[in-house]
């Protein structure tokens, strides 16, 4: 019986020793609350998807001119980076690029007839919207 009793202060002494550990924890994240906090991106994610239609490779032409271009500046008035103006595509369709610089770099070293192909497609299809509406 003593064995069994030791064995069960044993437990106790575990039980109480996690108990202890935990009531430490809650005060740490009480004191420290942003040291626990979730990592994942809370902020609101953007209404808009691609279709199962669209590349990335055709999302990164638009990046690749929108950077080459240099039209996309910072809220201080500076040349945005490439990875910023990635990154804000990202968002607004919901995408993951990866790596920016190699993707732009596959841009740009496509062969000449595929260089602009998805921008070539955009313009085709505002000419012929523009067409339709009589205005060409």
């Amino acid at each position: 019986m003593g064995r069994e009793k030791n064995a069960l202060l044993l437990l106790v002494d575990e039980a109480i020793g996690l108990i202890n550990t935990e009531i430490r924890i809650l005060n740490m994240r009480i004191k420290y609350p942003v040291q626990f906090q979730n990592r994942k991106n809370n902020s609101l994610s953007s209404p808009l998807f691609l279709t199962d239609k669209t590349y990335l490779i055709e999302i990164m032409e638009l990046v690749s001119g929108m950077f080459l271009s240099k039209r996309v500046v910072t809220h201080t008035g500076s040349e945005s980076p490439l990875t910023e103006i990635g990154r804000a595509f990202e968002y607004l369709f919901n995408i993951k690029l990866g790596d920016i610089h190699k993707k732009h770099e596959s841009v740009i070293s496509r062969k000449p007839s595929k260089v602009t192909e998805f921008l070539d497609t955009l313009r085709k299809a505002i000419q012929e919207e523009s067409k339709n509406k009589g205005y060409l």
